[in-house]
This record gives structure tokens, sequence and C-alpha cells, in this order.
């Protein structure tokens, strides 16, 4: 008989931890409900997009995955360097100066994932930016940004 209620008795105990335990679970949850996917590695050669690598995000400097990255819901800018591919899209190298591109601003909202990269389809490399080129709601469907929520035009 003691010997079942001292089981009882530590059942109890781990039964009462367990809410205790499960609150930083809940708590990351909750916290990657808020947090938006961001892809990178994608790139669209024939459309003279590269992919983008991450090095500043609102600023400062940033250290992200290379093909994605989760960041927080709301307006972010974000920047970084790309590898053109020069096979679809090439490039004359006498008015090609490297220089940094304006920042890309983007309202990142929950449930959707963005695709960003480097547009680099005009001839004249000052006209070269980032851009958000696509946006897919969670499940997958495609979704159209309206114009002046991302900086820059989108490509369709």
């Amino acid at each position: 008989m003691r010997h079942q209620l001292i089981c009882h008795f530590i059942l109890l105990q781990i039964l009462a931890a367990l809410p205790a335990a499960a609150q930083p679970a809940a708590q990351e949850l909750v916290a990657a409900a808020d947090m938006v996917r961001v892809v990178t590695r994608h790139s669209r050669a024939a459309d003279c997009i590269a992919p983008l690598s991450v090095n500043r995000i609102d600023g400062e400097p940033a250290s992200v995955a290379a093909e994605e990255f989760l960041i927080e819901a709301g307006v972010h800018s974000i920047n970084g360097r790309a590898t053109l591919d020069t096979s679809k899209c090439p490039v004359e190298l006498s008015k090609l100066q490297i220089s940094r591109v304006a920042d890309l601003e983007v309202n990142f909202e929950t449930g959707y994932t963005y695709y960003i990269g480097y547009d680099y389809t005009s001839p004249d490399p000052a006209q070269w930016r980032l851009v958000a080129w696509r946006v897919e709601q969670s499940k997958g469907s495609f979704m159209p940004v309206p114009a002046g929520e991302v900086t820059g035009e989108l490509i369709q």
C-alpha cells in the first residue's frame, strides 16, 4: 500500500510538471506563427533574376541561411549579394560598374512566402534592383502583390 502511494505521488508530480514544461514549446509555436518564410535560392535566369545572399536586414548585418529564412512579420528592409547568370542575360562589361543597390523594403505578412532576388533585366546596370518576384499563400497558390507594397516593380 505504501509503495502504491509513493508511485501515485510521483505520478502526480510528473503530471503537475507537464503544463509548465509545455509552456516554452507553446510560446515557440506562437512565435513561429508570427514568422514569414523568405526564399532566396530560386532564380529565374531566363528572366534575369538572380538568387540573393542576404547579408543585411533592417540596416544591420545579418547571418541567415543561404537558401531561405524566417523573418518576423512586418516591414523590413533587406540587402545582399547576387551572382549573375550571364548565359541567358548577357551583361555588357563596358557598362558594368559594381555599386550598392537600394534596399528592398517589404511588408512581410504571415501566411505568405516571399521569393526575393536581384533583377538585372535592364541593359543599364544603374536600373538593377532587388525585387520580390513572387508571393505565395501558405497553401501554395500564387498571390500577386498590389503595386506600392514592394519597392520596385514586381516581375509577373
